[in-house]
């Protein structure tokens, strides 16, 4: 289990040390996603079934002039060797690549692709596509006078950075296999639930505690927007609806069989985040078993959470990021 105070350490160390890019709320236009754990297209990899989603929405994107923060684990070494992921979605890259020829592709390592870290790893792989490999601090115009933090997540906890190696090892030797026989994709730090909420709150705690301070993760495959859980999103949109409209039906039922399921999930531990500064978001992921994606926008002067069903795109969430500034 990891250390809040060791997470927090290595957030602080981030913010003061990490690259910086300006923002400019009147024009620049981001998509952020996370967490694609691309594998070699057997049963042990995650992101084969989203992979035509997340394809639409790279072309709706590079159509729109938006650049692609991709935070981290995008590729998955721990169960695969790298060589043989990058031979295996070298036509997702290609496209990834568009946005880096127009200078408008970030991508940040994470637990599950730390290979990025190594130079040599890069120069030998990704210089044929991009480049560009950062932990960033997204610095926001003097007008809000405030900021964004933009990592993976997984740092300072103990199995996703101290020991990293040791995971990696018992996913490759041990989980792979298991994946492969059952065809049962899984991904850390999904699987421990109460890990997923600690973290949630390390990284709330960690933002709350700064002056207009905003972090924007992945890791943990769960969706927040400002420090609420995907319980909360679901909620607030079933207020909005009407049982009386029969164009409504049948998505208040279907909200009303997610609650129940989230809420079977749900630990009191994750209930502490939604009560405090909207100041954490989370980008959920791409490798939903039902093929969806999901990631943070911003654009127009706003964030928000938004979800790929294929061909369509849905904004979960919306907020203006002065308002949301305002009230930290």
């Amino acid at each position: 289990m990891p250390s809040i105070n060791n997470i927090h350490r290595s957030l602080d160390k981030l913010h003061y040390k990490s690259p910086t890019l300006s923002l400019d709320l009147s024009k620049d236009k981001w998509i952020i996603f996370s967490d694609h754990h691309r594998g070699v297209g057997d049963g042990a990899d995650d992101f084969a079934i989203c992979k035509n989603t997340y394809l639409n929405a790279l072309d709706y994107y590079l159509a729109q002039d938006y650049g692609l923060i991709l935070l981290g684990d995008v590729e998955e070494f721990w169960e695969n060797t790298l060589k043989s992921v990058i031979s295996k979605y070298k036509d997702v890259l290609q496209v990834e690549k568009k946005f880096h020829d127009k200078k408008k592709l970030i991508k940040v390592w994470g637990n599950h692709d730390d290979a990025w870290n190594h130079l040599t790893k890069v120069k030998s792989h990704l210089f044929p596509f991009f480049n560009d490999i950062a932990t960033l601090n997204l610095n926001i115009d003097e007008s809000i006078n405030g900021s964004l933090l933009l990592v993976h997540g997984h740092q300072g906890s103990g199995a996703s950075d101290k020991f990293a190696g040791i995971s990696r090892w018992f996913v490759r030797v041990f989980w792979r296999n298991f994946q492969r026989l059952f065809k049962f994709p899984l991904s850390t730090p999904a699987v421990s639930k109460e890990l997923k909420d600690k973290h949630d709150i390390a990284m709330h705690t960690w933002a709350k505690n700064k002056s207009k301070q905003l972090i924007i993760c992945g890791h943990t495959h769960q969706p927040v927007f400002m420090s609420k859980n995907h319980l909360d999103i679901l909620e607030r949109e079933l207020e909005g609806l009407d049982d009386s409209i029969d164009s409504q039906k049948e998505r208040i039922q279907e909200i009303h069989l997610k609650i129940a399921g989230l809420r079977r999930k749900t630990t009191a531990i994750e209930t502490l985040v939604s009560d405090n500064k909207p100041c954490y978001f989370n980008t959920g992921y791409c490798s939903y078993a039902d093929g969806d994606i999901t990631g943070l926008e911003l654009v127009d002067g706003s964030i928000k959470l938004i979800k790929w069903a294929d061909q369509k795109r849905t904004t979960i969430d919306s907020e203006k990021l002065v308002d949301i500034f305002e009230l930290l």
